[in-house]
């Protein structure tokens, strides 16, 4: 009971500050407004967390074990193999879409040691969640046995990257254009074809165009 209530209260002042830096910014926000708004004593703040730079990255590394969850979605892996790239690409990005205005917050700059251990922790978390999908459809015989944790590595840089240039950079103006081509990067290293098998399809569409724009 005792650890369901710290767990609970911690969770709170991590929403409130996560909603008053998206609306003020790191800098202007407080910890007395991030008490108020989370409905605790400031006293109470001190007790989960030793600074306000402290709550900023657990907001942080909040946000990547929410994408986590999203990537180990049982009703997600347990999908034909064909299925899951695009599936936990769209609902990736549908979290990120409705945290829009908090993505800015999905990168902070690190600037300790624990820190840095802290958000490799929470890459570990997702790069995990992507190892054991893969591992899952080789063990069920949808894919050939290969080095799954390197490219469970690879897949959460490129998905990371995308999200953090989407969201962060752009603020989602390009939403679409980044969820279908992460997706087609995905689909076309596990089924093809390649982008050179592929040159001809893309050649035979860019002169449709040509012709239809003439």
């Amino acid at each position: 009971m005792v650890k369901e209530e710290t767990r609970s209260k911690r969770q709170a002042i991590i929403e409130a500050a996560r909603n008053i830096f998206a609306m003020k910014g790191y800098e202007d926000t407080t910890i007395a407004e991030i008490a108020e708004e989370a409905g605790v004593a400031v006293g109470t703040v001190y007790l989960y967390f030793r600074n306000k730079r402290e709550i900023y990255t657990s907001v942080s590394l909040d946000q990547m074990v929410a994408i986590a969850a999203v990537m180990e979605d049982p009703r997600i892996v347990t999908l034909p193999f064909e299925q899951v790239p695009r599936t936990i690409i769209e609902a990736v990005f549908r979290l990120c879409h409705r945290n829009s205005k908090l993505m800015s917050l999905y990168k902070v700059d690190i600037q300790s040691e624990e820190e840095l251990q802290q958000h490799k922790a929470a890459g570990e978390m997702m790069t995990k969640a992507i190892d054991n999908s893969l591992r899952q459809a080789i063990a069920q015989g949808q894919l050939m046995p290969f080095d799954t944790e390197m490219y469970a590595k690879i897949l959460f840089g490129l998905v990371d990257s995308a999200l953090y240039n989407c969201f962060c950079v752009e603020g989602g103006e390009r939403e679409e254009i980044y969820r279908e081509r992460t997706i087609e990067v995905i689909e076309r290293l596990f089924f093809g074809p390649s982008i050179r098998e592929g040159k001809k399809e893309f050649t035979d569409i860019d002169t449709r165009a040509a012709v239809s724009n003439s």
